[in-house]
C-alpha cells in the first residue's frame, strides 16, 4: 500500500511538472518575447546560410566559390559563439529571476533533480519551439539569399521549394550544442546552490570592481585616454599596431563602464545647475545604480556592437570596391597585354579554335622621353605610377578599340592629342593645359574622355591614362608593349580563362626572359568581384545581423526586467504629484540614455575606423570624401533601422506596464 501510495505520488507529481514546464516555457516566451524572437532570427540565419552552404546549384555559379563553405563555416562557428553566450546569459538571467520559485519548490519537499529538471524542459520547449519556426522563416531567407548570388552572376532567378535536409541536420546540430551546454551550466549552478541561495540570487547583482569612488575616477580618466589612444592605433594602417590598438579599445570599453557610476557624479558636481534642472537628477541617479550593477555586461554589449558596425561598414566599403573594380578595370570579352613585342600567336590559336570571335584588333601602346603629365596627375592618384613615362595611342587604334567598345565616334582636329583616361582622374585633366612635344611635333590639349578603357592595370592603355596623337607621330616614338583585344559572339568562361592562364604560364616558363602578361575579361572579372561579394559581404553582414540583434536583445532583457521596480518609482513619484507629463519625460530620457550608453562610443570607434578603411583604399574607389561619409552614415543607417525595432518594442512596453493611466 505503501509503495503504491509513493507510486501515485511520483505520477501526480511528474504530470503536475510536465504541465508545469509548458505554463512556465509559454509564459517566458511572453515575458521574453524579444529573446524568443531573437532565438527565431538566429535559427532562421543559421539554417538559410546553412542551407547555401549545401546548395549544389550555388556551388555551380563559380569554382572560385569552392571556399564558400569554408567562410560561411568560419563565419557560423562564431555566430555559434555568439548565441550560445546569448542563451547562456538569459537562462542564468531567468534562473536568477524565478531563483526565489526554485528556492519555494525545494522547501516545498520536490527534489532538486525534478526542479533542475523543469527549467531543463522550459527551456527545451523554448528551442525546439524557435528551431521550428526558424526553420520554415530560413528557407525564405534562404530563397532571397539565392536570388541576390544569381543576380550577382546575371543569372535568372526562380523560386525552388526544395529544402536542405543537410542544412536542416547541420542547423540542428548547432541549436542542441547551444541549449545542452546552455542548459548544462545552468543546471549545474541550480544544483549547487543552497535554498537560501536561490531564495535571494535575484538581490544580487555583478560585483563592482573598483569599489573605491577615488580609484573608480582614477579609472574613468585612465578609461577615457586609452579610448583616444586605442581608436588612433586602430587606425595606423599597420597591422600590429592595429591589433594592439583593438586591445586598448577593448580595455577601454571595460573600464568605463565600470567607472562611469563614479565618471558621472564628478560630472555634475560642478554643474549644480544642470544637475537639479527637470528631472536630470532621478533620470541620471537611477542610470549611475543601473550602470554600477550591470557595468561588464554594458561592457560585452558595446563591444559586439562596435564589432557589429565595423563588420557592416567593412561589408559595405568592400561592395563598393568590387563594384568599382567591376566597372573600372576593362569593357573588353579579352583583353591581353604583353611587355614583349609580339604577335600573340600562341594565345590566337586557342581563341581560334575554342572562341566565336566578333572582332578583334592588335596594337602597340608608345612611351615618350618624358613624364610631364604622369608627375601631374600623381598626387590624384595617391602617387602611385604604373609607368616613369607618359604613354601614347595611335588615333586609329584608338577609333578601332572605341567601336569594338560600341562608344561614341571621336574626332582628332589637326594639332591636337585627345587624353583618354579613368573617370577620377577626368577633372584634372580637363583642367590640364599645356602643350605636348613629340619630335618636331607641337600638339595642344583637346578632349578629354573618361570610359572604361583598361587602365588599371600594368601593361594596359596607360596607367590611368593615354595621349591618343596622329598615327604618323605615334608610330615614330618606341614601343611600350603591346595588346591584343576580342570582341566574342558568346562570354569568355572561366574554362577559356584558365586556358589562357596556363599558356601564359608556359610562355613564361621556356623563356626566363619573357614577362608576365596581363590577362583580363570583363565577364571572368565580374564573375571574380562576385564572388568575392559572396565570399566576404556575405559572411560580414551574417555575423553582423547575429551581433546586433544579440547586443539588443540583452540590453532589451535588462531593461524590461526592470518594469517591477520601475512600476514603484512611478507610482511613488505619482503619489509626490508628479504629472504625467513629467514622468513621460523623465522615461524617455531614462529609457534613451540607457540605450545611447553602450551605443555612443560604438558609433564613434566604429566610424573612425571604417572612414580609414575607406581611405586606405586604392585612388579612385571613392570619388571624394562625400562617397566615404555615404558608407558611414549608411553604415549607421543599417544599424539604426535594426536595432529601433528592439528600441520602439521595448519602450512600448515598458511605457505602457510603468506610467501611470492617465
Amino acid at each position: 500500500m505503501r509503495f503504491w501510495m509513493c507510486s501515485q505520488f511520483w505520477e501526480v507529481t511528474q504530470a503536475m511538472l510536465s504541465k508545469l514546464s509548458l505554463r512556465n516555457a509559454t509564459r517566458q516566451m511572453k515575458d521574453y518575447l524579444i529573446y524568443f524572437i531573437t532565438i527565431v532570427i538566429a535559427a532562421t540565419l543559421i539554417f538559410a546560410f546553412n542551407a547555401l552552404v549545401f546548395s549544389q546549384e550555388i556551388k555551380g555559379l563559380s569554382r572560385l566559390l569552392d571556399t564558400l563553405p569554408l567562410m560561411i563555416g568560419i563565419a557560423s562557428f562564431v555566430v555559434v559563439c555568439i548565441i550560445g553566450w546569448l542563451v547562456f546569459y538569459t537562462m542564468r538571467f531567468m534562473m536568477k529571476r524565478r531563483s526565489r520559485e526554485f528556492g519555494t519548490y525545494l522547501l516545498l519537499g520536490i527534489e532538486r533533480k525534478k526542479i533542475v529538471n523543469l527549467f531543463f524542459m522550459e527551456n527545451l520547449i523554448i528551442g525546439v519551439m524557435a528551431l521550428l519556426i526558424g526553420l520554415l522563416t530560413g528557407n525564405l531567407l534562404y530563397q532571397g539569399l539565392r536570388a541576390m548570388l544569381m543576380r550577382l552572376y546575371e543569372i535568372p532567378y526562380h523560386f525552388s521549394g526544395a529544402f536542405s535536409l543537410y542544412a536542416v541536420l547541420l542547423t540542428f546540430v548547432y541549436f542542441s550544442l547551444i541549449f545542452l551546454v546552455a542548459l548544462f551550466f545552468n543546471r549545474r549552478k541550480i544544483k549547487k546552490s543552497k535554498i537560501s541561495d536561490l531564495i535571494y540570487m535575484e538581490q544580487y547583482n555583478e560585483k563592482e570592481i573598483a569599489f573605491e569612488s577615488q580609484k573608480r575616477r582614477k579609472l574613468f580618466v585612465a578609461s577615457m585616454i586609452s579610448g583616444v589612444v586605442g581608436t588612433g592605433l586602430m587606425v595606423t594602417y599597420d597591422a600590429t599596431l592595429s591589433l594592439v590598438g583593438a586591445f586598448v579599445i577593448i580595455f577601454f570599453l571595460f573600464t568605463f563602464y565600470i567607472s562611469f557610476s563614479s565618471g558621472i557624479p564628478a560630472y555634475f558636481e560642478k554643474r549644480a545647475r544642470k544637475k537639479y534642472s527637470g528631472n536630470t537628477l532621478y533620470v541620471f541617479r537611477s542610470l549611475t545604480s543601473k550602470v554600477g550593477s550591470m557595468g561588464i555586461t554594458l561592457s560585452v554589449i558595446s563591444i559586439l556592437l562596435t564589432a557589429t558596425l565595423i563588420a557592416v561598414g567593412t561589408g559595405l566599403a568592400f561592395n563598393h570596391l568590387f563594384m568599382r573594380n567591376a566597372l573600372l578595370e576593362t569593357a573588353h570579352n579579352l583583353y591581353i597585354g604583353s611587355e614583349q613585342k609580339t604577335d600573340f600567336s600562341n594565345y590566337r590559336k586557342y581563341i581560334d579554335e575554342n572562341v566565336k570571335v566578333k572582332s578583334e584588333w592588335q596594337y602597340d601602346v608608345y612611351k615618350l622621353e618624358g613624364d610631364t603629365i604622369t608627375q601631374y596627375v600623381d598626387p590624384y592618384r595617391d602617387g602611385f605610377r604604373a609607368y616613369d613615362y607618359d604613354t601614347v595611342m595611335a588615333f586609329s587604334d584608338y577609333v578601332k578599340i572605341r567601336d569594338m567598345l560600341d562608344y561614341p565616334k571621336v574626332a582628332l582636329p589637326e594639332g591636337e592629342y585627345i587624353i583618354q583616361c579613368l573617370d577620377y582622374l577626368a577633372k584634372p585633366l580637363e583642367q590640364y593645359s599645356e602643350t605636348v612635344q613629340i619630335g618636331d611635333k607641337t600638339l595642344t590639349n583637346g578632349d578629354v574622355y573618361h570610359e572604361t578603357f583598361t587602365q588599371q592595370n600594368w601593361t594596359g592603355n596607360g596607367g590611368g591614362f593615354i595621349l591618343v596623337v596622329p598615327d604618323e607621330i605615334a608610330k615614330e616614338l618606341p614601343v611600350s608593349h603591346s595588346a591584343y583585344v576580342v570582341k566574342t559572339d558568346t562570354p569568355i568562361t572561366m574554362a577559356d580563362y584558365l586556358a589562357l592562364d596556363a599558356i601564359r604560364m608556359n610562355l613564361r616558363e621556356s623563356d626566363s626572359g619573357y614577362g608576365y602578361d596581363m590577362i583580363l575579361s570583363r565577364e571572368i572579372l565580374k564573375e571574380q568581384n562576385a564572388s568575392l561579394y559572396a565570399l566576404i559581404v556575405f559572411p560580414l553582414f551574417y555575423v553582423a545581423l547575429v551581433l546586433m540583434i544579440v547586443s539588443a536583445t540583452v540590453l532589451s532583457i535588462q531593461i524590461l526586467s526592470e518594469i517591477k521596480s520601475y512600476q514603484k518609482q512611478y507610482a511613488t513619484l505619482n503619489m509626490l504629484g508628479a504629472e504625467r507629463k513629467y514622468l513621460s519625460s523623465a522615461l524617455r530620457r531614462q529609457f534613451a540614455v540607457y540605450y545611447l550608453l553602450p551605443i555612443f562610443p560604438a558609433v564613434v570607434i566604429s566610424s573612425i575606423f571604417i572612414f580609414f578603411l575607406c581611405m586606405a583604399f586604392d585612388a579612385g574607389v571613392f570619388l571624394g570624401i562625400a562617397q566615404i561619409f555615404m558608407v558611414v552614415g549608411a553604415t549607421l543607417a543599417i544599424f539604426f533601422a535594426v536595432f529601433a525595432i528592439y528600441i520602439v518594442a521595448a519602450y512600448v512596453n515598458l511605457k505602457r506596464n510603468v506610467l501611470p493611466i492617465a
